[in-house]
C-alpha cells in the first residue's frame, strides 16, 4: 500500500462544527477502502475563484494508505458528496508535507522583511516569447529582467497605458 493525501475544501458558508463532521464523513469513506493515518485541519482561507458561488472555503488534509487500485473508487464516493467543493488525491510526499508550501510570489518574497512589510520585488523576471520559430531550429525563450517602479503609479496612467496597449493592431492572439 502507498501513501497519498487527500486535500478536502468545504464551503465556508458552514460552521466549524458541520466542516468537521463533514470532514469525518470523508475520513469514514477513506477508510472503507485504505487507513487513515493524520487528519489535518489547515483552516478556513479564501478561494482563489467562486466554486458553486463560495469564495471561502475550509481546507483539511488526509493523509492515508491504500492500494493504487483503489484510488478512482475513493474518488468516486467523494464526487457524489454533496457539500464536498473539492477533493484532490496526490501521492504524499515527506519533502512537501513537511515543510510549508510555497506561496504564489514565495519565490520573490524576502524573509529578512516581517510578513506585514512585504511588497513586490524590485526586480521581477518574465519569459519573453521567440518572435519567429523555423522548422528546422526552436530558440528557447529568453529571460528578461523588468524593473518595477519604486513610487505608486496613479489610476489615470494606468488606464492610459492600457488604453494604449489595446489600441495597439500589431498584438496577434
Amino acid at each position: 500500500m502507498k501513501k497519498y493525501e487527500l486535500l478536502v475544501v468545504l464551503p465556508g458558508t458552514l460552521d466549524e462544527k458541520e466542516a468537521e463532521a463533514k470532514v469525518g464523513e470523508v475520513s469514514s469513506t477513506v477508510k472503507e477502502f485504505g487507513e487513515v493515518a493524520e487528519t489535518r485541519s489547515l483552516g478556513k482561507s479564501r478561494l482563489a475563484y467562486p466554486i458553486k458561488q463560495v469564495r471561502y472555503g475550509y481546507f483539511y488534509l488526509i493523509i492515508f494508505s491504500a492500494e493504487s487500485e483503489k484510488l478512482g473508487a475513493i474518488q468516486d464516493k467523494l464526487n457524489l458528496m454533496r457539500d464536498l467543493l473539492r477533493g484532490i488525491i496526490n501521492k504524499f510526499s515527506e519533502k512537501t508535507s513537511t515543510t510549508q508550501k510555497i506561496s504564489y510570489y514565495g519565490e520573490y518574497v524576502d524573509r529578512s522583511v516581517p510578513a506585514q512589510g512585504r511588497g513586490r520585488p524590485e526586480s521581477v523576471v518574465e519569459i519573453a516569447e521567440p518572435a519567429k520559430v523555423e522548422e528546422a531550429s526552436v530558440e528557447a525563450p529568453k529571460e528578461v529582467v523588468k524593473q518595477v517602479p519604486s513610487a505608486p503609479l496613479d489610476l489615470k496612467d494606468i488606464d492610459k497605458k492600457l488604453d494604449e496597449i489595446l489600441a495597439d493592431d500589431s498584438m496577434s492572439i
